[in-house]
Order: structure tokens, then C-alpha cells, then sequence
């Protein structure tokens, strides 16, 4: 059973060189940008669609949607933060979700969205930092991420963390003219306490 308790208090946790923060209101313009600019977008599941412009009225309801979500009572553990530079810069953001099918499981996700920040191992310490948090906030046995071959960066990330492999699904989707293998990686509690 996953820990779920309710907070109104904004929260913060600060990392190697990095701080996870909760989603702010004054985060809408920002969160707009992000979603329409940056490398992130062409390897996080890029055939769902690429945008880099919002008509009016989808912008309008990303903006609503955005109001509502942050009005919203904060979980304990949180589903997603906001990542930051030591300097409180915004870069990018985690977030966690799950399946009432495996209530153990947490499976994660991450974008450094600011393009000038990939590859200086910002996300390795804003994950770890996150898996930290989440192991520390619930009772959660096993954290899971996803990704595909086409993002070797992620890859090499879950490898330094201790994730283990945990298989591939095989040239599971054509993307311009490439068969792209989805591959999965897992991390124990026990997995995560034993190399802290």
C-alpha cells in the first residue's frame, strides 16, 4: 500500500546541484513553453506529436486545465515536481504514476526541457533525488522507468542509478524509417538501500 496523505504546505527538496519543488501558479507560462519548445519533446515518444504552437483556444484549455491541477490538494508522495538549478532556475520536471493493478510500483518519468542543461548530469541527480523522496515518502517496493533506443542519454542514466534491465520489447514501433525497441528498467527498495 502506497502512502497517500493530502498537504497544502509547498515543498522542497533540495539534491546534488539541484532542487525539486512543487508546481507553482506563476509556473502556467512556463510549463505553456515548455510543452511547444525543446529537444526533450523528440525523444519522449515523439509520434504522440511534436507541437510547437498552440491554436487559441487548445492554449486556453491547457491554461485551464493547468489553474485547475494547481488548486488541486498536494499528495504525499508527490506525482510530480519541478525541477531547478541550486540558483532556483526552472529546467524541467519529474513526475510518478502508477496501476491499481501493481500498487507497488511507481513508474517514473523525467524531461529536462531546457536544452542547454542536456548532458551536464542534471537529470541523473534530479532522479535520484527523486527516487530518494518517493522511497523515503511511501512504502513503495519497486520504482520502474520506460524509455526507447532512441534516447541512449536515458539509458545511461537508469544504468548509473542501479537500475537493472529488465527487458526489451524488440523494434516495437517505426519512427522515421527506424524500428525502435522499448526498453524497461526496474529498482528495488531493497536495490536503491543498498547502494545508499
Amino acid at each position: 500500500m502506497i502512502l497517500n496523505q493530502m498537504s497544502e504546505q509547498p515543498l522542497m527538496i533540495e539534491g546534488e546541484g539541484v532542487i525539486l519543488r512543487d508546481y507553482q501558479p506563476e509556473d502556467e507560462d512556463l510549463i505553456l513553453y515548455w510543452f511547444t519548445h525543446g529537444e526533450w519533446r523528440h525523444f519522449d515518444a515523439p509520434w504522440e506529436g511534436v507541437v510547437d504552437s498552440f491554436t487559441p483556444e487548445k492554449e486556453e484549455a491547457f491554461r485551464a486545465r493547468f489553474r485547475e491541477n494547481i488548486q488541486k490538494p498536494r499528495e504525499t508522495p508527490r506525482k510530480k515536481f519541478i525541477i531547478c538549478l541550486a540558483d532556483s532556475t526552472p529546467i524541467g520536471w519529474v513526475n510518478r504514476y502508477g496501476s491499481d493493478r501493481f500498487p507497488g510500483v511507481f513508474y517514473l518519468g523525467i524531461d529536462i526541457c531546457e536544452d542547454q542543461y542536456l548532458g551536464k548530469g542534471l537529470g541523473f541527480a534530479a532522479l535520484q533525488t527523486w527516487i530518494s523522496y518517493l522511497f523515503h515518502k511511501s512504502d513503495a517496493h519497486k520504482v520502474e522507468l520506460h524509455t526507447w533506443s532512441l534516447n541512449p542519454r536515458m539509458i545511461r542514466v537508469a544504468e548509473k542509478l542501479g537500475f537493472r534491465h529488465e527487458g526489451t520489447e524488440r523494434e516495437l514501433i517505426e519512427w522515421q524509417g527506424e524500428w525502435l525497441d522499448r526498453v524497461h528498467f526496474g529498482l528495488l527498495r531493497q536495490e536503491w538501500l543498498d547502494q545508499s
